[in-house]
């Protein structure tokens, strides 16, 4: 493996605060493109965690299930990925994005192939759906 890949392999454990498990992390290659993609979502679940680094620092998580549509009409299972820096904005997405939500996600994404939620959105906008679409319409969609 070349020095420039070695560099940007991320690796390492986090541990569950809650369950005192400890996960192991990567190895994935850090590679940015800056590629984003932009859906209609429908909030299916959302979940936050509280987890601990190897230098017992603590990192909080949200994660957010939902359906996507994206504009060429496809309905797919993707995820939201938001890492809060504090208890308050952690607090803040998960009161803003609640259950049963119909609103619009955009941001970088990344794709696990062999997970449920195929396509994850890190740090996504989030915003009220556009009057332009009919939420009557959209629920149809997502039906």
């Amino acid at each position: 493996m070349n020095e420039k890949i070695k560099e940007n392999l991320i690796t390492g454990t986090i541990k569950d605060l809650e369950t005192d498990e400890t996960h192991d992390i990567g190895p994935f290659y850090l590679y940015s493109t800056g590629c984003e993609l932009d859906a209609i979502i429908k909030v299916l679940s959302t979940h936050s965690s509280c987890y601990t680094n190897s230098d017992d620092e603590i990192t909080r998580e949200v994660s957010v299930y939902c359906l996507a549509l994206d504009c060429h009409g496809n309905v797919f299972k993707m995820s939201l990925y938001f890492l809060p820096d504090s208890l308050a904005d952690e607090e803040k997405i998960t009161a803003e994005i609640t259950e049963g939500k119909i609103m619009i996600a955009k941001g970088r994404y990344h794709i696990l192939p062999n997970d449920e939620y195929v396509f994850i959105l890190n740090n996504p906008e989030y915003y009220p759906l556009s009057p332009e679409y009919s939420l009557e319409d959209v629920e149809e969609v997502f039906r």
